[in-house]
């Protein structure tokens, strides 16, 4: 009896010192990231999740108070200032994240409620949904171009982030997980691309983060979960370029099989080897693009958060304007 009691209490007094070296090196137990904003994203069991219907007024950023007006058609597309859709009208369709969707701005600031006001004739759907990455807005565009069949041009929004939630690299997990309480209704999950020996893209089913119990409240639980998903991920790296440009790819083809055209634009990249990689790809592929980069700064970003202001959609909406006129997309 003895012996055991001993062994225990050498057990416990070994995790008491882990846990404490842990912390004091900086490893803290499991924190969420909290948020008084209402939910507005719902589980969906292939994109993993969508905008829920409604109209919301968010709080961007904790930083400041500035409410935002956002609101969600039945399928998760953001509406534009005019409230309704017409299904008699050709049709263009707009996937991507956040940048996109215009998270930070009222419903009429978004670049492409923006451009609403120029193709009056045309019904624009905003499937833009915030943390989507390539794999979700491909999942998005086979359901809604099935559904809107007069749809004449895709526009996808593109960021460099969207590599890593391509493949639901460990860190964007991680995010994902920290954020939960921003509107989500559930933990999110993820669907997320990989390559059989082929090279061939395939699509998973969504997955997240590790939870384990007691995460709250020990450092070696949160220690044990950040391993175990980097230990189960950490081949996704070298294969997220190509994962991308093969969804993108899929993006292209799903288009012209619906008789629509496809544009690729550039909104955000930091890497400039990267970015010109990608642009001979899409030469090669024949893939419309177009680079709308814009200086992410004081003057173009949203308060406390790094998504573009009223003012950086507004560029976004005359650089993608122009490129459609003077490539006669619509015409």
């Amino acid at each position: 009896m003895k012996k055991i009691v001993l062994i225990s209490s050498s057990i416990i007094l070994s995790l008491i010192l882990v846990e404490s070296l842990l912390r004091f090196i900086g490893i803290q137990p499991w924190s969420y990231i909290e948020s008084e904003n209402p939910i507005i994203f719902e589980s969906d069991s292939l994109l993993g999740w969508k905008a829920k219907e409604g109209s919301y007024l968010i709080n961007v950023s904790n930083n400041t108070n500035k409410k935002t007006l956002m609101t969600f058609g039945k399928r998760g597309n953001r509406l534009n200032e005019y409230k309704i859709e017409k299904f008699d009208n050709p049709a263009i369709l707009f996937i991507g994240g956040s940048f996109t969707q215009g998270w930070g701005v009222n419903d009429e600031e978004t670049f492409v409620s923006k451009i609403q006001n120029d193709y009056k004739n045309y019904s624009i759907y905003n499937f833009g949904q915030g943390g989507f990455g390539g794999v979700q807005s491909l999942i998005m565009l086979q359901k809604e171009i099935n559904r809107i069949k007069n749809t004449k041009l895709v526009i996808h929004g593109f960021i460099e982030h969207h590599e890593y939630r391509n493949v639901a690299r460990s860190s964007w997990l991680e995010v994902l997980s920290k954020y939960s309480r921003h509107g989500y209704s559930k933990i999110p999950k993820i669907p997320y691309a990989t390559l059989d020996e082929e090279n061939n893209l395939r699509i998973n089913s969504p997955i997240g983060y590790l939870h384990l119990p007691l995460r709250e409240n020990s450092s070696i639980i949160t220690l044990i979960e950040k391993v175990y998903m980097k230990q189960i991920t950490r081949k996704r790296k070298k294969i997220q370029k190509l994962a991308t440009k093969k969804i993108i790819l899929n993006m292209h083809e799903v288009s012209k099989k619906n008789n629509s055209k496809f544009l690729l634009v550039i909104l955000d990249w930091s890497n400039q080897f990267s970015n010109e990689e990608y642009k001979k790809f899409f030469a090669n592929k024949k893939i419309n693009y177009v680079d709308c980069k814009i200086s992410l700064n004081k003057e173009t970003l949203v308060p406390g958060d790094y998504h573009p202001n009223a003012k950086g959609h507004t560029m976004y909406k005359e650089c993608i304007d122009n490129f459609i006129k003077d490539n006669k997309l619509l015409f």
